[in-house]
């Protein structure tokens, strides 16, 4: 069986974007209740409309409701998860004993996927959370490809699934306390402030008479921590992001049902390029085909802090580390815009752009079958009248692109060393 491509879906409309390039399943967060708390967009009524969405068009979704809950967020969790469950998602994804027993409570029948929060990396946890009632585990990044087969050699009557693509954490799989110890902010209540990606400075004690070295936070300067590095000015802890595109086929004959990607907090462009590109080596791989290494060309254009293959295959090193920035920085290419239709203009389309476009610009209209290159020629406003170039912000221009694309093509502006 082919395994699914499993997207993040961080709103409505990303979630329409990612079935669209590809995906064959979304996960979706709820608020309050899932690990990206604070840039939730998806209410109760786009998570109605989400599910509806998926139904009709033959895709799965799963809810996100993976906190480790405190006690003042039990009663709550209770009473909304009595709605959700009425709306019949094909799973929720958890991880807190407690709030998985509240749910099999509302409904004995409802299907639960193990977050990968829990950290579930032998095959002795896979059969207790099995006999819990989880019907899928989401592995702990951390596994070789040789423990994920022993783990399906041992437990083969339930689903595995696996991260294959996106951020990791500089601890076990999210279960990280810097947010929380350095600014109050608990990454396991949804809340992470992201602090493995910031700027620190490192400083020598003058008046020590060992070497002690300490951590000055750039967002607050002053505060220091000690700590044993010695290397001045680096992302200490911060991950370059997954990327184990080569070997899918090595994960489906290890027993992965679910190719899972990172980014709910993402951009639409990153959820669309990422299920297109998934998606061409799934259906290669289907069809016996060797690996494409142009789809490694592909996943470039987007923005990345640098690619590596995680624990996988093994052989995890310092190359794993992005010493130089904190955000994503690795891209030859910049997204441009959302193709809305076609102009009442012969060759223009009407694009509602997210970056600035200027006359003369070279970009790719994408699809989700094809690319295409173009130089963008002239543009006009929402008045019809000639200008130099479209502004980003979601403004609406139509811009002469003497290509054919459908609606909910993206347009993607290439961008050149020194320009």
């Amino acid at each position: 069986m082919t395994p699914e491509l499993l997207m993040p879906a961080g709103s409505l409309e990303k979630l329409k974007y990612a079935f669209h390039y590809g995906a064959d399943a979304v996960y979706v967060g709820v608020p309050l209740f899932s690990l990206r708390a604070r840039e939730n967009e998806m209410t109760f009524e786009d998570l109605q409309h989400g599910i509806q969405f998926a139904r009709e068009n033959g895709k799965q979704i799963y809810v996100t409701a993976n906190i480790f809950a405190r006690n003042l967020k039990l009663k709550s969790f209770r009473e909304n998860f009595k709605k959700w469950v009425e709306l019949k998602p094909d799973a929720f994804i958890m991880s807190d004993p407690g709030l998985m027993m509240i749910a099999k409570e509302t409904d004995p029948n409802v299907n639960i996927h193990l977050s990968v929060q829990a950290n579930c990396m032998n095959w002795q946890s896979v059969k207790f959370w099995q006999q819990q009632g989880a019907s899928r585990v989401i592995l702990s990044r951390e596994l070789r490809l040789e423990e994920i087969k022993e783990i399906h050699e041992r437990v083969p009557d339930i689903e595995l699934e696996a991260f294959v693509h996106g951020s990791i954490c500089i601890a076990y799989s999210g279960r990280c306390l810097l947010s929380h110890y350095m600014s109050y902010r608990d990454a396991n209540q949804g809340v992470c402030d992201n602090s493995c990606r910031y700027g620190y400075n490192i400083h020598k004690a003058e008046t020590s008479k060992e070497e002690e070295y300490y951590l000055e936070d750039l967002r607050n300067k002053g505060q220091f921590y000690q700590i044993d590095e010695d290397e001045n000015g680096t992302y200490i802890m911060n991950a370059k992001d997954l990327c184990v595109i080569e070997h899918l086929r090595e994960l489906r004959d290890a027993g992965i049902c679910s190719f899972k990607v990172e980014g709910r907090t993402k951009s639409l462009y990153y959820a669309s390029m990422v299920a297109k590109i998934y998606r061409q080596a799934i259906d290669d791989m289907a069809a016996g085909k060797d690996f494409d290494r142009n789809l490694l060309l592909e996943l470039s254009k987007i923005p990345n802090r640098g690619y590596h293959k995680g624990f996988v295959t093994g052989n995890l090193s310092y190359h794993s580390q992005e010493y130089r920035h904190s955000t994503s920085r690795h891209y030859t290419q910049r997204f441009a815009g959302v193709v809305l239709g076609k102009s009442e203009n012969s060759d223009f389309l009407k694009v509602e752009t997210r970056h600035r476009l200027r006359t003369g610009d070279e970009v790719e209209v994408i699809s989700p079958h094809k690319i295409q290159k173009a130089v963008v020629g002239k543009i006009l406003n929402t008045n019809r009248e000639l200008v130099p170039q479209a502004g980003g912000g979601g403004l609406v221009f139509d811009l002469e692109l003497p290509v054919e694309a459908a609606p909910n093509s993206l347009v993607s502006l290439i961008e050149h060393s020194g320009g």
